[in-house]
């Protein structure tokens, strides 16, 4: 048996009362794995003697689970009103690779009233640390083709368009799509491209990693009373669809493949495969950061950039509120973080952290259009050389931190999203 945390989609708390200091607690498909299993780990109404038995805990997001870890114990909160009686679990996030993980990824553990439940792992239980620990093989280039028609399925323009945004920033988004027909042969790791069809667009307009095996849940189209086929996936890379890969550029570079698939799901081939990343690379105007099984070396990187983000937008808007500014939080959804207001005067506020000396910052188009047509209103504040302790925590009170008259000129930019060179008019304001 494993103890199962469900999760709803994430929402703030307030660190001062929150017995474990976090700032916000459930599902965020922006974040890593070990950053979600860090704010969800805890604190839940959980049973001692349960906890004792099992060697494993799932989350799992809308009836599915996404995060397997091996648990090493639990502890109480001592700062909590009633200490002993909620607990947080202590444990390791499993990797792509571990058949542990690879085995409950995906599985289906459906919605239930109580957050906390357990799940059978009797087929699981069996293996040995001996070949848990064994180098997993190399499967090579294995990618697939996942389809959207806009005339069956539309995608949520607010939610793609932020998507977009956080792909453009260096993040991944996470979700489950359908692979069609297909019930096996994907593996965690696998290489995925969305393909757009219908009547105009058509191309490639996605890229991403699956992190789980086929599994089976309740049909896409509603109209539909059998189950589909779904895996899950982390997207490095989408683009507005005005953006899109042409579908008449992938069949006369690309003509061993057929680019008009009838469902999702279908094998692209080893031959294409590596000249497709090319040419979606080049088509972007930069490498793609793609996920890779086991994800160690990248899957701590968020939670440092988060860190990094929020004591930039901190800085940025204690600032303006020390200047008797009010000042609204607005990066959820905005082409900019804040917005100060004094009086009739307006200023829309970027924040961008940085561990370098920050000569550049990453921007997107999004921001830079909103800063283009909003000339002397947009300002950018960057905080560059934070610094970080052993253990992985930022110092606070750390970094230079610098505000300039937010207008960027094309000079300033260079393609990526966008790095922006740092060479204009400091501001005092």
């Amino acid at each position: 048996m494993a103890v199962n945390l469900a999760l709803a989609d994430a929402y703030f708390v307030d660190a001062g009362q929150d017995p474990m200091g976090r700032t916000w607690v459930g599902w965020d498909r922006s974040e890593s794995d070990e950053a979600l299993w860090a704010v969800n780990r805890g604190r839940w109404r959980l049973d001692e003697r349960a906890l004792l038995r099992e060697r494993f805990a799932t989350i799992s997001y809308r009836g599915v689970v996404q995060i397997v870890a091996e648990l090493e114990g639990y502890e109480s909160m001592l700062a909590d009103p009633k200490p002993g009686l909620k607990k947080a679990l202590l444990g390791r996030v499993l990797a792509p690779g571990d058949p542990v993980r690879d085995a409950l990824v995906g599985r289906l553990v459906g919605r239930q009233r109580n957050p906390v439940s357990y799940i059978d792992t009797s087929d699981v239980d069996s293996i040995s640390a001996a070949e848990r620990a064994r180098t997993w093989p190399e499967r090579g280039d294995h990618a697939f083709l996942v389809t959207n028609n806009p005339g069956l399925w539309a995608l949520n323009d607010d939610e793609y368009d932020e998507d977009v945004r956080t792909t453009a920033d260096g993040g991944f988004v996470r979700g489950q799509w359908s692979v069609g027909p297909r019930t096996g042969g994907i593996e965690p790791g696998d290489r995925v491209f969305m393909l757009r069809q219908g009547r105009d667009r058509r191309g490639i307009i996605a890229s991403g990693t699956f992190t789980s095996r086929v599994f089976q849940d309740a049909h896409w189209d509603e109209t539909r009373s059998n189950d589909a086929n779904y895996a899950l996936i982390d997207w490095d890379t989408l683009v507005d669809p005005e953006d899109v890969l042409p579908i008449e550029r992938l069949k006369a570079e690309l003509s061993e493949q057929h680019w008009e698939p009838q469902a999702s799901g279908t094998s692209i081939r080893q031959e294409v495969r590596r000249r497709l990343e090319q040419i979606w690379a080049g088509h972007l105007g930069r490498p793609v950061s793609r996920r890779t099984a086991p994800r160690q070396a990248w899957q701590l990187d968020p939670v440092r950039r988060k860190q990094v983000e929020d004591a930039a937008q901190d800085r940025l808007m204690r600032h303006y509120r020390d200047l008797g500014w009010q000042v609204q939080d607005t990066r959820h959804g905005n082409p900019y973080d804040a917005i100060a207001v004094r009086g009739a005067e307006v200023r829309y506020l970027e924040a961008k952290g940085t561990e370098t000396v920050g000569r550049a910052v990453i921007v997107t188009p999004g921001e830079v259009e909103h800063a283009r047509t909003h000339p002397g209103k947009c300002v950018l504040g960057v905080l560059s050389d934070i610094e970080f302790t052993a253990a992985g925590e930022l110092v606070p009170g750390s970094g230079i931190f610098r505000m300039f008259d937010w207008c960027p000129e094309a000079t300033d930019l260079v393609a990526r999203s966008y790095d922006y060179t740092l060479n204009g008019h400091p501001l005092t304001d």
